[in-house]
This record gives structure tokens, C-alpha cells and sequence, in this order.
């Protein structure tokens, strides 16, 4: 067991894997895992409600950003982020990349420059997502903004980056709720993150 953030997380095994050793194992790999200073750790499968919230998400982002003059890109929770400084790779639940995804050694499923990243809450993650989670991907250089989103009750939290190691939190709560995504300059609407969820 890990002690992260006050969760027990149980890896893979009590091996130490090299992070080529845990690329190689991934590839074939039923089910995701992500990689803590040398440990393999499963991640917790995701339920049908997490799904739907999550491409809620990618799709009003993708819709939001459209119009915009800045060029951004919209990935889902398949693309792997790797934080060298922690050795750490993990996979977010959304992100946004300004202009041009930075691939880590050429491998075009793990990046290393997201502008904004999404992590959708859940009872057994969410002071992880809140906590360590949150500590290692302020890391990236690139990271301007960083949204967290409940699944059991319609409320989005913003951290953005005023200026190294200063993030100011915003809220937006209910299904009428509009979160400024500030690092975007576009707003998001409860309701379309919500959309089809009952509560």
C-alpha cells in the first residue's frame, strides 16, 4: 500500500519498475495504470455516470473553444501526462494544450505541456485529485488552470494561476451555475456538464 494524501493506494506490486518497464507493461495492460516514483498503480475503473460527465466535459470545451482566436487542443482521459521532475506519469480525465502538444521522447500518448487539466471527484479520490494530485501537476511549467468537477452534485471548482505558486479557486454551483474558465477566457455551463445527469 501507498499512503497518498491520506489514501491507501494499492500498487501493482511491491516491485520497483523502471518508467520504460511500466510504458512496456502499460501497452498491454486491460486496464489503466499509472506510474508513482518507480510503483505501478491501477486505476480505479470509472462508472457510467463519471463517463457521461466527462465527455460532457470534452464536448462543451471542444464547442467553447472553437470561436476562439488562440489555437487549443482537446484531449480525453485515454492521454497520459508525464511530470519528469516527480517521476510521475498519470492520466487526467480531460485537458486542453495551448497551440501544439509537446510529446514526452516522442511518444505521442503522454504529453508534457497541458494548459488546463479536468478531474472528475469521486468519494475514493477526491482529496487525492484535490491534494497530491493537484501538488505534482503544478509541476508543469505549462499548467495555467486546473477544474475539478463533483459526479453526485452539480458544482465545478476552478484553481487558476495568478503567478508561480499563487492559485485563486473559484466556484460555480448548481445546473444554472457558469464557471469562467479564466485561463481560456470562455465560460463553462453547468448545465451542459450536467446534461442527461439526474441528481
Amino acid at each position: 500500500m501507498v499512503l497518498i494524501t491520506g489514501i491507501l493506494r494499492k500498487p501493482r506490486s511491491n516491485k520497483l519498475y523502471t518508467h520504460d518497464e511500466y510504458l512496456r507493461i502499460e501497452e498491454k495492460a486491460k486496464s489503466k495504470n499509472e506510474f508513482y516514483l518507480g510503483l505501478i498503480i491501477p486505476k480505479a475503473g470509472s462508472k457510467a455516470i463519471h463517463n457521461e460527465i466527462s465527455a460532457n466535459i470534452t464536448t462543451a470545451l471542444k464547442i467553447a473553444i472553437r470561436g476562439l482566436k488562440q489555437k487549443y487542443l482537446v484531449l480525453n482521459s485515454d492521454q497520459k501526462i508525464r511530470i519528469d521532475s516527480e517521476d510521475t506519469t498519470v492520466y487526467p480525465d480531460a485537458l486542453v494544450i495551448c497551440e501544439k502538444p509537446e510529446f514526452w521522447k516522442g511518444r505521442e500518448d503522454i504529453i508534457v505541456n497541458p494548459y488546463v487539466i479536468v478531474e472528475m471527484l469521486s468519494k475514493s479520490t477526491q482529496n487525492y485529485d484535490r491534494g497530491e494530485k493537484f501538488m505534482l501537476y503544478q509541476r508543469l511549467p505549462s499548467l495555467k488552470e486546473y477544474i475539478v468537477v463533483e459526479q453526485h452534485t452539480p458544482l465545478v471548482e476552478s484553481w487558476y494561476q495568478l503567478e508561480e505558486n499563487t492559485w485563486q479557486k473559484t466556484a460555480a454551483q448548481g445546473t444554472d451555475g457558469l464557471l469562467s474558465i479564466r485561463s481560456l477566457g470562455i465560460t463553462l455551463c453547468l448545465d451542459e456538464v450536467y446534461e442527461h445527469i439526474d441528481f
